[in-house]
């Protein structure tokens, strides 16, 4: 991972180029992170971005800027601007799974209150995206495996490769690796009683219930917007 001089830049490879992210992220609730990178100049980080970023942070652990990376992810987690449209079983062409857009439009609750914050993600608008290839919207049908998997199944996984692309899928079954336990996939695995919306997120080490797991958690299905997210900005090629 490569440090540039002035503000702080991490450049790491990524897909046939390279990505540069500033340094440090942004904290907060998925809304005011979107925000503080927007009014930065800076492009939100897509989940493929943020697989690159992760896979080069765990290469060289010891680095700072890596140590934070995975502190991050250990102690809070990262948020991923990909929105999840879960859609129920109908008699619809495109129903019983999920629908991923990159950079969903966000909508505060009452008086900008992000805990009640809403991903606008219109399902008619998002089928005809799809009909267009357009390459920012992803439809996954249920029946992919979710919960604890083996990293080759996390690679495999339909739904990881139409988030993070097969590059991203194969970076984060890699990370996955590097911890001690089975990483956990968070999502709906069959169908669902009417349309909900989700954000996405990465992170590591979560205490459920008696289980103080160290694997890699993959979520797909986060509702609470609190201020523990972090990410960070996306810089232009012209920085």
């Amino acid at each position: 991972m490569e440090t540039q001089e002035g503000k702080t830049y991490l450049t790491v490879p990524h897909e046939r180029g390279e990505l540069s992210f500033q340094y440090p992220a942004f904290k907060g609730t998925y809304t005011s992170v979107a925000e503080q990178i927007d009014k930065a100049g800076l492009k939100r980080p897509t989940s493929a971005e943020t697989a690159s970023l992760v896979y080069e942070a765990w290469k060289n652990p010891k680095e700072e800027s890596s140590l934070k990376i995975i502190s991050i992810l250990k102690n809070h987690w990262l948020w991923e601007f990909t929105g999840n449209l879960y859609l129920p079983k109908s008699d619809e062409e495109i129903s019983n799974g999920v629908i991923l857009e990159t950079n969903p439009k966000i909508e505060n609750g009452p008086n900008g209150i992000s805990s009640g914050v809403k991903l606008i993600m219109d399902k008619n608008s998002l089928i005809q995206r799809l009909k267009d290839n357009d390459s920012l919207v992803k439809f996954v049908p249920f029946g992919y495996k979710i919960g604890k998997q083996a990293q080759k199944e996390l690679e495999k996984n339909e739904y990881i490769i139409k988030r993070y692309g097969k590059e991203g899928a194969e970076k984060i079954a890699e990370v996955a690796s590097r911890y001690k336990n089975n990483p956990y996939l968070w999502s709906f695995d069959s169908s669902v009683n009417e349309e909900e919306t989700m954000m996405s997120a990465l992170r590591s080490a979560l205490d459920i219930g008696w289980d103080f797991r160290d694997g890699l958690d993959v979520v797909g299905n986060n509702w609470n917007d609190n201020g523990s997210g972090h990410a960070f900005g996306v810089c232009s090629k012209e920085k």
